[in-house]
């Protein structure tokens, strides 16, 4: 069975989320926010997606605003972000691409032109990983063997495997590629490594190495 990549749909224009998914449903796994504070809540409870599609003037909360908040969770820190939006203002865009966005994209989109861009995005962000595993893999031998045995007594060797690669700075997407491992399972495995050492953030397994 095919495993799509997976988009998240930010907007509170119901008929235009249906005409963005008509649009990638097809190639894509399609979920939906109809808000900012939508989006924060399904990524707080951990669906993370393989990008975002976000709109610009949202009530409530921007899609800028959006957009910060988002890469403030650790999770969310390396999904690519492309603004889809009908503030077609220089500023606008300008603002878009400052805040980190990979692309701004103006309402009306043409189908094959969002798909072409959706899928170098895609593109784009699986080969950043990879080179960031790359320069992340040359800082293993900074790691203190003695520290680490010691850090990773009472894990498994799948949770020494990934404790090793967390205090590398590998993101649990990064530590799905290098492993091969489904997102979901990696979460679940950190999970485990942070109640075995009583810990609940990545920072505080780290100081158990200095």
């Amino acid at each position: 069975m095919e495993i799509k990549d997976t988009v998240l749909l930010v907007d509170d224009d119901p008929a235009f989320l249906k005409t963005v998914n008509d649009a990638l449903r097809e190639a894509y796994t399609v979920s939906f926010a109809v808000s900012g504070a939508e989006a924060l809540e399904l990524a707080a409870a951990g669906h993370v997606p393989d990008i975002i599609l976000l709109d610009v003037a949202m009530p409530g909360m921007d899609g800028y605003e959006t957009l910060e908040k988002l890469r403030e969770l650790e999770d969310m820190q390396d999904v690519p972000v492309v603004f889809l939006s009908s503030m077609s203002a220089p500023e606008s865009e300008l603002r878009g691409i400052e805040s980190g966005a990979m692309d701004y994209i103006k309402k009306p989109f043409v189908r094959d032109l969002l798909l072409a861009r959706v899928r170098r995005h895609l593109e784009n962000g699986r080969r950043l990983r990879q080179l960031s595993i790359m320069e992340k893999n040359k800082l293993e031998t900074g790691i203190d063997e003695e520290k680490f045995r010691q850090a990773a007594a009472g894990l498994s060797e799948t949770e020494r495997k990934l404790l090793r690669l967390i205090v590398l700075g590998y993101s649990n997407r990064e530590i799905g590629e290098a492993l091969h491992y489904s997102y979901d399972y990696v979460k679940r495995v950190v999970s485990m490594i942070y109640e075995k050492k009583f810990v609940s953030t990545r920072g505080e397994l780290k100081k158990l190495l200095r």
